[in-house]
Protein backbone atom coordinates (compact mmCIF):
# COMPACT_ATOMS: atom_id res chain seq x y z
CA UNK A 1 0.00 0.00 0.00
CA UNK A 2 2.58 2.25 0.66
CA UNK A 3 3.91 2.11 -2.75
CA UNK A 4 0.56 3.33 -4.20
CA UNK A 5 1.13 6.79 -5.57
CA UNK A 6 -1.38 9.72 -3.47
CA UNK A 7 -4.27 11.79 -5.22
CA UNK A 8 -3.56 15.18 -6.34
CA UNK A 9 -6.21 17.19 -3.66
CA UNK A 10 -5.81 20.03 -6.34
CA UNK A 11 -8.50 20.69 -9.16
CA UNK A 12 -7.59 19.45 -12.90
CA UNK A 13 -8.57 23.00 -14.45
CA UNK A 14 -6.62 26.05 -13.88
CA UNK A 15 -9.34 29.32 -13.02
CA UNK A 16 -7.62 32.39 -14.79
CA UNK A 17 -8.65 36.04 -13.43
CA UNK A 18 -8.34 38.83 -16.42
CA UNK A 19 -10.03 41.65 -14.55
CA UNK A 20 -7.78 42.14 -11.36
CA UNK A 21 -8.49 45.83 -10.36
CA UNK A 22 -11.78 46.37 -12.46
CA UNK A 23 -11.42 50.33 -11.96
CA UNK A 24 -7.98 50.57 -13.29
CA UNK A 25 -8.04 47.82 -15.92
CA UNK A 26 -11.19 49.06 -17.76
CA UNK A 27 -9.79 52.51 -17.60
CA UNK A 28 -7.09 52.30 -19.63
CA UNK A 29 -8.97 49.30 -21.99
CA UNK A 30 -11.20 51.92 -22.51
CA UNK A 31 -8.43 54.58 -22.87
CA UNK A 32 -6.74 52.39 -25.50
CA UNK A 33 -9.63 51.16 -27.62
CA UNK A 34 -11.00 54.71 -27.85
CA UNK A 35 -7.82 55.81 -29.40
CA UNK A 36 -7.57 52.85 -31.33
CA UNK A 37 -11.19 53.16 -32.89
CA UNK A 38 -10.78 56.71 -32.93
CA UNK A 39 -7.71 56.75 -35.23
CA UNK A 40 -9.57 54.13 -37.47
CA UNK A 41 -12.33 55.93 -37.67
CA UNK A 42 -10.81 59.25 -39.03
CA UNK A 43 -8.38 57.27 -41.45
CA UNK A 44 -11.40 55.74 -42.25
CA UNK A 45 -13.44 58.95 -43.48
CA UNK A 46 -10.63 60.26 -44.57
CA UNK A 47 -9.80 57.62 -47.10
CA UNK A 48 -13.31 57.48 -47.86
CA UNK A 49 -13.28 61.18 -48.76
CA UNK A 50 -10.36 60.63 -50.69
CA UNK A 51 -12.06 57.42 -52.62
CA UNK A 52 -15.42 59.21 -53.47
CA UNK A 53 -13.40 62.31 -54.89
CA UNK A 54 -11.63 60.31 -56.60
CA UNK A 55 -14.02 58.24 -58.30
CA UNK A 56 -16.15 61.57 -58.79
CA UNK A 57 -13.28 63.11 -61.22
CA UNK A 58 -12.29 59.83 -62.65
CA UNK A 59 -8.70 59.78 -61.14
CA UNK A 60 -7.48 56.41 -59.63
CA UNK A 61 -6.63 57.93 -55.93
CA UNK A 62 -4.57 55.39 -55.23
CA UNK A 63 -1.16 57.57 -54.36
CA UNK A 64 -3.56 59.72 -52.05
CA UNK A 65 -4.59 56.51 -50.13
CA UNK A 66 -1.31 55.50 -49.62
CA UNK A 67 0.10 59.02 -48.05
CA UNK A 68 -2.93 58.70 -45.65
CA UNK A 69 -2.11 55.54 -44.56
CA UNK A 70 1.08 55.97 -43.92
CA UNK A 71 -0.01 59.45 -41.95
CA UNK A 72 -2.37 57.42 -40.12
CA UNK A 73 0.12 55.00 -39.26
CA UNK A 74 2.94 57.29 -37.90
CA UNK A 75 0.00 59.57 -36.02
CA UNK A 76 -1.49 56.31 -34.02
CA UNK A 77 2.08 55.62 -33.71
CA UNK A 78 2.37 58.91 -31.69
CA UNK A 79 -0.70 59.11 -29.78
CA UNK A 80 -0.29 55.64 -28.73
CA UNK A 81 3.58 56.39 -27.83
CA UNK A 82 2.86 59.62 -26.17
CA UNK A 83 0.04 57.70 -24.01
CA UNK A 84 2.43 54.92 -23.11
CA UNK A 85 4.55 57.90 -21.85
CA UNK A 86 1.82 58.90 -19.82
CA UNK A 87 0.77 56.01 -18.50
CA UNK A 88 4.32 54.33 -17.71
CA UNK A 89 5.03 57.24 -15.62
CA UNK A 90 1.76 56.87 -13.74
CA UNK A 91 2.44 53.15 -12.85
CA UNK A 92 6.34 53.60 -12.97
CA UNK A 93 6.42 56.57 -10.17
CA UNK A 94 4.75 55.20 -7.49
CA UNK A 95 6.65 51.73 -8.44
CA UNK A 96 10.27 53.64 -7.96
CA UNK A 97 9.00 55.20 -4.80
CA UNK A 98 8.01 51.74 -2.96
CA UNK A 99 11.15 50.43 -4.15
CA UNK A 100 13.17 53.94 -2.48
CA UNK A 101 10.66 52.21 0.51
CA UNK A 102 11.43 48.82 0.32
CA UNK A 103 15.24 49.36 -0.08
CA UNK A 104 15.57 51.53 3.16
CA UNK A 105 13.59 49.21 4.89
CA UNK A 106 16.03 46.42 4.27
CA UNK A 107 19.15 48.30 5.22
CA UNK A 108 16.91 48.46 8.57
CA UNK A 109 15.14 52.40 8.36
CA UNK A 110 11.77 53.22 8.34
CA UNK A 111 11.39 56.58 6.02
CA UNK A 112 8.45 59.07 6.42
CA UNK A 113 6.31 57.42 3.65
CA UNK A 114 4.51 60.48 1.33
CA UNK A 115 1.22 60.23 -0.30
CA UNK A 116 1.28 59.33 -4.39
CA UNK A 117 0.89 62.45 -6.91
CA UNK A 118 -2.95 63.12 -7.46
CA UNK A 119 -2.51 61.25 -10.99
CA UNK A 120 -0.52 58.42 -10.07
CA UNK A 121 -2.24 54.78 -10.55
CA UNK A 122 -1.68 51.59 -7.95
CA UNK A 123 -3.19 53.62 -4.88
CA UNK A 124 -5.22 50.75 -3.49
CA UNK A 125 -1.75 48.76 -3.55
CA UNK A 126 -0.12 51.56 -1.85
CA UNK A 127 -2.60 51.44 0.91
CA UNK A 128 -1.68 47.95 1.42
CA UNK A 129 1.59 49.31 1.25
CA UNK A 130 1.70 52.06 3.69
CA UNK A 131 -0.43 49.49 6.36
CA UNK A 132 2.66 46.47 6.33
CA UNK A 133 4.83 49.21 6.33
CA UNK A 134 2.96 50.70 9.82
CA UNK A 135 3.09 46.93 11.08
CA UNK A 136 6.90 45.97 10.80
CA UNK A 137 7.47 49.38 12.34
CA UNK A 138 5.25 48.78 15.07
CA UNK A 139 6.31 45.64 15.49
CA UNK A 140 9.81 47.21 15.73
CA UNK A 141 8.82 49.37 18.03
CA UNK A 142 7.32 46.88 20.30
CA UNK A 143 10.48 44.80 20.23
CA UNK A 144 12.34 47.46 21.10
CA UNK A 145 10.48 47.82 24.05
CA UNK A 146 10.33 44.33 25.20
CA UNK A 147 13.99 44.32 24.92
CA UNK A 148 14.14 47.59 27.23
CA UNK A 149 12.39 45.76 29.35
CA UNK A 150 14.35 42.52 29.38
CA UNK A 151 17.75 44.71 29.65
CA UNK A 152 16.17 46.70 33.02
CA UNK A 153 15.41 43.06 34.71
CA UNK A 154 19.15 41.29 33.47
CA UNK A 155 21.24 44.43 34.54
CA UNK A 156 21.84 43.62 38.02
CA UNK A 157 22.08 40.08 37.15
CA UNK A 158 25.05 39.70 34.55
CA UNK A 159 28.07 38.70 36.62
CA UNK A 160 30.07 36.68 34.15
CA UNK A 161 31.99 37.89 31.55
CA UNK A 162 29.46 35.71 28.66
CA UNK A 163 26.69 37.22 30.41
CA UNK A 164 27.99 41.06 30.27
CA UNK A 165 28.76 40.31 26.38
CA UNK A 166 25.45 39.11 25.95
CA UNK A 167 23.66 42.16 27.59
CA UNK A 168 26.09 43.85 25.64
CA UNK A 169 24.43 42.72 22.52
CA UNK A 170 21.48 42.81 23.43
CA UNK A 171 22.10 46.45 24.37
CA UNK A 172 23.22 47.27 20.57
CA UNK A 173 20.35 45.68 19.20
CA UNK A 174 17.92 47.51 21.44
CA UNK A 175 19.87 50.80 20.09
CA UNK A 176 19.86 49.81 16.49
CA UNK A 177 15.87 48.67 16.87
CA UNK A 178 15.13 52.35 18.98
CA UNK A 179 16.97 54.42 16.40
CA UNK A 180 15.16 52.92 13.45
CA UNK A 181 11.56 53.49 14.71
CA UNK A 182 12.52 57.01 16.65
CA UNK A 183 14.23 58.22 13.75
CA UNK A 184 13.04 57.92 10.72
CA UNK A 185 14.54 59.26 7.36
CA UNK A 186 12.76 62.43 5.91
CA UNK A 187 13.36 64.23 2.73
CA UNK A 188 15.63 61.66 1.74
CA UNK A 189 13.68 60.26 -1.10
CA UNK A 190 13.28 62.48 -4.56
CA UNK A 191 10.06 62.79 -6.08
CA UNK A 192 9.44 61.56 -9.15
CA UNK A 193 7.04 64.00 -10.37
Amino acid sequence: MADEPQKSTRPTYARRTYILDREFQLKYITLLAGIGAGSILVFGLLAHRIHVSAVASGLDGGESLLWLTGLGTVGTAVALGLFGLLFTHRVAGPVHVMSLYVAALAAGRYPRLRPLRKGDELKRFFERFTEAFDRIRQREAEEAHALESALDALKGTATTPEARAALDTLTALHTRKRQAVDNPTGGTFKSVA
